[in-house]
């Protein structure tokens, strides 16, 4: 099996790992049913400790990229091209699948945060803040957070109780993060204003789920996503605008 090489620099260590691993299925180097290298082999190519690694397992297993064995191992789901429930994956690199994948996550999600706010752990909650500080330190230290976001809304939708939620929202990957594909410079906020907006609407989110206040919820995610979906018409109009004015 092809090694995990050292990853790019992130503020994030745990994260560091998800984003290696997670590229190394995505490109078919880890195929559905590999098993994955042993906790002290990754701990010495990412140089990393232990606590690190199990917690980066612990966020792939979140994302349903992963399934630990107890005794044998982590393997990479075997079942992850079944996870679309008979769905065809958007293609994300067009503007008009990344609008579908939004109006398909408000419709989710805003239920999916009110389910949260009534069924919420302690664990759950812990889950969210560690995403919310996984964010903060990603995004202050010029990283774009998007793996973070990312499991802050996976870990929203495991806190609903109900494993199709997380189920459907693990397909949709990190990819269905709106800035995975949209350049936060064609905005009109510099990037540190964008991300600092984001990080805000997710506090919101996370309090209203603290307070297990559904209402609240489903309006904060409401107003999170929809918000990404007018960054997302605006930007796509901008392009188009540019394409028409070059021709």
């Amino acid at each position: 099996m092809e090694s995990l090489n050292q990853p790019s620099h992130s503020s994030s260590l745990s994260g560091r790992v998800v984003a290696q691993i997670t590229g190394l299925i995505d490109d078919g180097t880890l195929a559905p049913g590999a098993k994955l290298p042993p906790e002290a082999e990754i701990v010495r190519q990412q140089g990393v400790s232990r606590t690190v690694v199990r917690e980066a397992m612990s966020r792939l297993q979140a994302m349903g990229l992963v399934v630990t064995r107890h005794g044998i191992g982590s393997f990479v789901r075997d079942d992850l091209e079944r996870n679309w429930l008979g769905l065809e994956p958007p293609n994300p690199a067009v503007a008009r699948d990344m609008m579908a994948i939004l109006e398909l996550r408000i419709g989710l999600e805003t239920e999916a945060a009110a389910l949260a706010a009534q069924r919420r752990t302690e664990n759950d909650l812990e889950a969210l803040q560690r995403a919310l500080r996984d964010f903060a330190e990603e995004t202050e230290n010029a990283g774009n957070g998007i793996d973070a976001d990312f499991f802050f809304h996976l870990a929203m939708a495991r806190a609903t109780h109900s494993r199709y939620f997380a189920e459907i929202l693990s397909s949709l990957g990190p990819g269905s993060i709106p800035r995975s594909r949209l350049r936060i410079d064609e905005n009109e906020e510099t990037p540190r204003m964008y991300l600092s907006r984001v990080h805000l609407e997710h506090e919101d989110i996370y309090d209203a789920i603290r307070r297990s206040d559904a209402d609240a919820a489903r309006a904060a995610v409401r107003n999170h996503l929809g918000n990404g979906r007018e960054r997302m018409r605006r930007a796509a109009e901008q392009r188009a605008a540019t394409e028409a004015r070059n021709r």
